[in-house]
């Protein structure tokens, strides 16, 4: 029995060894982002009694993640048009997506890659949300946020090599 956890031990750590350095390692990355809307980019479109609501705007990054994205979001509110072009943004609670192009640096290293944020918005405008990098960057980071405002998140990150 002792030999067989021997055994599997070393297999795993030549396993370990055998990844190249240059691929790089899961960082963990935390911070804080601010949110810039372009009121000007608002439209609403009534789909059944809910409205969907599309916006742009920019997001700034502190933390692992320095730097800016420019955001596209779809929102499904669940509200009428009329009750969500009346309302401050979070008001009704949503369901929302929105594309990142980001430019930037994760952990110190220059990055241009794309993120996929989705989530929910409850009524009154608190988000939960995960925020999925792609184009160069793989991970998962959870978010925690204010429609409109910002928020912080936190998790792992990837940066691959080109």
């Amino acid at each position: 029995m002792k030999q067989a956890i021997s055994f599997a031990l070393v297999v795993l750590l030549s396993a370990l060894a055998a990844v190249p350095a240059s691929a790089g390692g899961l960082i963990r990355a935390k911070g804080d982002f601010t949110v810039a809307l372009d009121l000007s980019s608002f439209a609403l479109t009534p789909v059944d009694e809910n409205c969907l609501l599309t916006v742009e705007g920019t997001v700034h990054f502190t933390g692992t993640l320095e730097g800016i994205a420019t955001a596209r979001t779809r929102a499904l509110v669940l509200a009428s048009c009329a009750d969500t072009g009346s309302s401050p943004p979070g008001f009704f609670a949503d369901v929302f997506t929105s594309a990142f192009e980001f430019a930037g640096k994760v952990d110190g290293r220059p990055v241009v890659a794309d993120f996929t944020y989705r989530g929910d918005t409850l009524a009154g405008g608190e988000i939960d949300a995960v925020l999925v990098p792609s184009n160069g960057v793989i991970g998962r980071l959870n978010v925690d946020g204010i429609v409109g405002v910002g928020g912080s998140y936190s998790g792992f990150l990837k940066v691959l090599n080109r």
